[in-house]
């Protein structure tokens, strides 16, 4: 029996993953088209869930400029922050995930999906989400629709595969 690399490989990064429990800052945007239509993006891995267009922190930028990358990575489009929806912590699938989630405006560029990361991207009514979609979205909906700075802990269910 040859010895699996990849596999022993996977099984420290995994071991090292729950002994460590990183802290990772992720953003998520909430932008509506002139139709009153939210924008979901479903990713062509994990559990294939509808979420809001956003992505991971990288070291040296802000929250916002994080935002305003991955909403230009994944939908093409260009943004402005025009505020903060709240901020909600995830700590499901060994993770300590932060996410900022902001309201933002379309300022330019072409919806599209861009690169292999995005399986599809859609206009959604909000009275008619789909039914696979991200764990918190309708908390955050509800945060923004009364304004209020939302802000707390979000559970992992059995539904979300761990994506918020």
């Amino acid at each position: 029996m040859d010895f699996n690399w990849r596999d022993a490989a996977l099984g420290v990064l995994a071991l090292w993953w729950r002994l460590t429990k990183p802290c990772t800052v992720g953003v998520r945007g909430v932008v509506f088209n002139d139709a009153g239509e939210i924008l979901l993006v479903r990713h062509s891995y994990g559990g294939r869930n509808w979420f809001l267009p956003g992505g991971g922190h990288r070291g040296g930028e802000s929250p916002e400029e994080a935002m305003m990358r991955e909403m230009r990575e994944e939908t093409g489009l260009a943004v402005a922050i025009t505020g903060l929806v709240g901020v909600y912590f995830y700590t499901g699938w060994h993770k300590r995930d932060h996410i900022y989630v902001f309201a933002c405006q379309r300022v330019g560029g072409d919806l599209q999906r861009v690169g292999g990361e995005i399986a599809d991207i859609r206009w959604f009514s909000p009275d008619d989400l789909p039914p696979n979609q991200m764990l918190a979205l309708d908390r955050i909906l509800d945060d923004w629709r009364r304004g209020v700075a939302g802000y707390g802990r979000i559970e992992k269910d059995a539904e979300n595969n761990g994506e918020i």
